[in-house]
């Protein structure tokens, strides 16, 4: 059934949104683009369909912009290292696929609106996982290093896809891994200089091997070493 468009006003609050009125009543707040977008006007009669359009386009953009909202603030608190007013310096906030689509959920989004927008998001180069992915890794190295094993696990708990973070860690390259291993390997073992060697060794094993390092790298390190 249709239903007539009866006043357009603006929102007070929202001074970017519109206030659609049917037959005399308040019905919906939505992006002024909308209004335009989809020929809105006072005396129109339109379907409830379209109605049901609107609001979940409306949805979509509000999604969209809330996740650019989140993006941006990423990138300013990388640059700048710090959240204005919050005091010493803090982490920024990284987003991938995954933890866009949790941190929207969160906020109340629909599924459907959640994955239009990401998917837009995606497209545009807004959200990318490998480029994530390899900033990561990089960052990583650098403050706390580990092996391919426990670099892609963590990728994959941080919501990269299995196959995007099997790509990456292939770029990896074994002789940095194992030089990495060794100087880690080093530091560890200045702890064990009072114990037997083959607790010594057994320790270092173990902590390499929790590191993510695989045994043949674990297994020249310990050669290098005892």
């Amino acid at each position: 059934m249709k239903q007539k468009i009866t006043d357009i006003q603006a929102s007070p609050e929202l001074p970017s949104h519109q206030q659609i009125f049917l037959d005399g009543a308040p019905f919906v707040v939505i992006h002024a683009s909308l209004v335009e977008k989809f020929g809105l006007r006072i005396g129109l009669e339109i379907e409830a369909e379209v109605i049901e359009k609107i609001i979940a386009a409306d949805e979509v953009m509000r999604a969209k912009n809330r996740a650019l909202k989140l993006l941006r603030e990423e990138k300013d608190n990388a640059t700048t290292g710090k959240i204005e007013g919050s005091g010493p310096a803090l982490k920024p906030k990284t987003y991938t696929k995954s933890e866009m689509e949790r941190q929207l959920e969160r906020e109340g989004f629909s599924s459907d609106a959640i994955e239009t927008s990401i998917a837009e998001l995606i497209r545009s180069g807004h959200i990318r996982d490998r480029k994530y992915a390899e900033n990561w890794i990089v960052r990583r190295q650098k403050s706390n290093p580990r092996g391919k094993t426990l670099l892609k696990r963590e990728l994959v708990d941080k919501g990269i896809d299995r196959e995007t973070a099997e790509q990456v860690i292939a770029t990896v390259d074994t002789e940095d891994e194992t030089k990495v291993a060794l100087e880690i390997a080093q530091k560890r073992a200045k702890q064990y200089k009072r114990l037997p060697t083959h607790v010594a060794k057994r320790r270092l094993h173990g902590f390499l091997a929790r590191r993510g390092f695989g045994s043949d790298i674990v297994r020249y390190v310990l050669e290098q070493i005892f």
